[in-house]
């Protein structure tokens, strides 16, 4: 506890009553109710324990922060739209930046709103500190990120600065203009008089879209209340596969199919790839989390349901596999290529939409513009591990064999050859597409779907052939993605997961096993995910 008081002591300004408050609290043991001390990477921070904690809670309550406070205190303002990438914004004329900024402070030494005091810093990339004694420091900048911090009660999730609310102050230029300090996407000047309008959430938080619009609305100017040509306004869905390799009665039918089938290699019926470590729980917290724009989620399955899943929840839909398959009486399959080749038949689906495996997880917030451009044309992510040359017929891997096949439906269509295999991430397509495809192709869908294990002969549908077919026919275009695969069962495996959990860097990662793990390896992963994703998503029981 000394050294924490210590270290208090060089972090927070001494004299500030807020601060000396705190370091009195810190030696009682006791913090102001709901506030607990967190380590950052800029040294111990008071934040908000919320039972909700993620980033959008923490980029709303920022933002709608700063716009009471300025509402309190009769400082004119108005919500600005920010560049891709960017935080929530609020301009204030430049004349009243010291009523703005002095409003602030007061706000930041009370923990006015339910937050815990605000942090101010010049530069998203550089430090933070306590608002009020960074007032000096802020007389000229153009702008500067306020927020708050807040934590999930395990304290393995801190949300800070980064999810903060941008204040910038637009100076005038004569008597009847207002002029951008910096760049934004939509205008350079304001007429400094225009009666503000109130524009929709979507406009200013790049977490949230048009189709899933919250009601809520901030006061802005006309000018940023229009459709710029690279807003996405459509809806997205998300489709997973899933399985519980440890069900008796899935078990039971796959036992069957399998003496029905006779020997197999271990990449087309392994166990490993049937096995369930409650990573869709996480995965799907993660999509909760970094993904909050997306519209409706479809878990595929074959007769099963996840014991946490609430089937009620109107975000979350359960579809059988006798729901989708144009033939049903191929099932039951356990080969992931089939059962992808009629993911676009779900009823309901969406034109647009990711398909992810359970294995599959968002590192940190990503907007829609990840994947998709604002006209429909979908984003790919290729990989640097080359599809090998040969015949399927040789190659003991069926994911390899899919590639292969792939490359000549496209070789006979187009003359140009596929040589690369996508990233392990989150496939964007496009249902009239795959709908497309499978009327090219109908032999391949057909035979491919009739596999109930992987065979030499499938084609991969959702993770090869419609990035490349879209591609060559004008509706994909390569994307770049901050990515990393983890194999579980390497032994460097828990000093890279640790690295991960203390960064959060990544935009997305895969958490595969190319072997049997271990109990202790399980243990690891989930105790991994439980810190990285602790704020159940709302489907969850």
């Amino acid at each position: 506890m000394r050294k924490a008081v210590r270290r208090a002591r060089r972090i927070y300004l001494r004299g500030a009553r807020p601060v000396r408050r705190l370091i009195t609290d810190l030696r009682t043991r006791r913090l102001p109710d709901g506030l607990v001390l967190v380590r950052t990477a800029e040294g111990m921070r008071p934040a908000r324990v919320r039972q909700d904690a993620c980033p959008l809670q923490a980029m709303r309550e920022n933002l709608d922060l700063v716009c009471a406070t300025l509402d309190a205190a009769g400082v004119p303002y108005f919500c600005v739209r920010p560049l891709p990438g960017q935080p929530p914004t609020v301009g204030v004329p430049a004349v009243h930046r010291s009523r703005a900024l002095a409003a602030l402070a007061d706000a930041a030494g009370t923990g006015a709103g339910g937050a815990g005091p605000l942090f101010a810093g010049t530069d998203p990339e550089g430090p933070t500190r306590p608002l009020r004694r960074a007032l000096p420091s802020l007389r000229t900048v153009p702008a500067v990120r306020v927020a708050a911090y807040y934590v999930s009660p395990s304290q393995t999730l801190v949300l800070g600065p980064e999810y903060g609310c941008e204040l910038e102050f637009w100076p005038s230029e004569g008597p009847h203009l207002l002029v951008a300090p910096r760049p934004n996407p939509t205008t350079r000047t304001l007429p400094a008089d225009d009666t503000p309008v109130e524009g929709t959430e979507e406009l200013f938080n790049p977490l949230v879209s048009p189709v899933r619009r919250s009601g809520r609305r901030y006061r802005t100017r006309r000018e940023f209340t229009v459709r710029h040509v690279d807003d996405i306004d459509f809806p997205i869905d998300a489709v997973y596969t899933w399985v519980d390799g440890a069900d008796p009665a899935w078990r039971a039918r796959r036992d069957a199919a399998l003496a029905e089938a006779g020997r197999l290699t271990e990449f087309a019926a392994g166990a490993a790839r049937y096995t369930s470590r409650d990573e869709l729980r996480y995965s799907l917290r993660s999509l909760y989390a970094c993904a909050p724009w997306i519209r409706h989620v479809w878990i595929v399955t074959d007769g099963q349901c996840p014991d946490w899943l609430d089937t009620g929840h109107p975000d979350v839909t359960v579809v059988d596999h006798k729901e989708i398959f144009r033939d049903p009486s191929v099932l039951p399959v356990f080969n992931s290529h089939a059962i992808e080749t009629q993911l676009h038949h779900i009823d309901g689906l969406s034109e647009h939409f990711l398909y992810l495996n359970d294995d599959f997880f968002l590192g940190r917030p990503l907007p829609p513009s990840t994947f998709f451009e604002a006209n429909g044309i979908t984003r790919f992510f290729p990989s640097a591990v080359p599809v090998p040359f040969g015949t399927p017929e040789a190659e003991e891997s069926p994911v390899h064999a899919a590639g292969m096949n792939n490359r000549r439906l496209l070789e006979d269509l187009t003359g140009r050859t596929l040589t690369l295999k996508m990233r392990h991430a989150p496939y964007a397509l496009r249902r009239s597409l795959l709908a497309e495809l499978e009327e090219r192709f109908a032999e391949q869908f057909a035979a491919t779907a009739s596999h109930r294990f992987r065979d030499c002969t499938d084609i991969s549908v959702v993770s090869s052939l419609a990035h490349y077919y879209g591609y060559l026919t004008g509706r994909a275009v390569p994307g770049t993605i901050g990515y990393t695969y983890v194999d579980l069962a390497l032994h460097r495996t828990r000093r890279k997961l640790r690295n991960m959990l203390a960064l959060r860097q990544h935009d997305t990662f895969c958490l595969n096993d190319t072997a049997p793990t271990t109990p202790e390896q399980d243990a690891l992963l989930r105790s991994f995910l439980e810190a990285y994703y602790p704020t159940p998503a709302p489907w969850e029981r």
